[in-house]
């Protein structure tokens, strides 16, 4: 048995200033045990890690070079941005997956477990953008959550100059994850709130028959709600390289 599995739930945004501005959409994350790749392939009809298929894991679509190990990867990422060594440890993945060949993927969160320990000690949050298809990375110690400053433009709703403010339950059953934007105050929460379900065959066709592209759906989202903001005419904060 594979301690691999999907989440269902939400993905909600907030805004608090200056603009009053909220929802929340029904999303699938898969969340993968990095060593059991292979196994997958072997397991999981529609998924693949090796060649085209309904579900897709892409090497090139995440961190680190495309020849080196994607585990590999986020712990040398982490140990570079927290300064530390990092033990042997599992990954584990919490990410759409490229489906129907598409992909594009908010942020992915790695979360990181000593062998010798039970809990998860890091998650590093790998932040795209849109549409200037850019990444940024934010390693977070779980046991401190400290704050971060903002150091990459996602949203041109939300300034650079800001803080943010980590909300991180450990995975399990149940998986709570949050972000605030403050600037003294809160501006901004972006969060999931998910339950963990088995990584079946029949568990993906549910998902894939449910919503059928998540990237579709996520990318359309952020033009949506984007064209809403302006409508009600929030601020907008150009790139900063622009």
């Amino acid at each position: 048995m594979t301690s691999s599995a999907i989440y269902h739930g939400k993905v909600y945004h907030e805004r608090f200033r200056p603009t009053r501005h909220a929802f929340a959409y029904q999303i699938y994350l898969f969340w993968l045990n990095l060593d059991e790749l292979s196994d997958l392939d072997e397991k999981i009809k529609h998924f693949s890690s090796t060649h085209r298929s309904f579900i897709e894991y892409r090497r090139t679509d995440y961190v680190g070079d495309k020849n080196s190990s994607l585990k590999q990867a986020v712990l040398d990422k982490v140990e570079q941005l927290q300064g530390i060594s990092i033990p042997a440890a599992e990954v584990f993945l919490l990410s759409q997956l490229r489906t129907l060949g598409l992909h594009f993927n908010p942020v992915n969160f790695y979360f990181i477990r000593p062998h010798k320990l039970s809990a998860f000690t890091y998650m590093l949050a790998e932040v795209s953008n849109t549409p200037w298809n850019e990444r940024h990375y934010y390693a977070v110690d779980l046991a401190m959550q400290t704050d971060t400053d903002k150091a990459f433009h996602v949203s041109p709703f939300n300034p650079m100059d800001m803080v943010y403010k980590w909300r991180i339950q450990q995975p399990g059953p149940s998986l709570s994850l949050a972000m605030e934007c403050h600037q003294q105050q809160k501006h901004f929460t972006a969060g999931l709130q998910l339950s963990r379900e088995p990584l079946t065959s029949k568990n993906v066709r549910q998902a894939l028959i449910k919503i059928p592209s998540m990237t579709v759906k996520t990318v359309c989202g952020i033009y949506w709600q984007a064209l809403r903001l302006w409508l009600k005419r929030t601020p907008i904060y150009t790139h900063p390289n622009s």
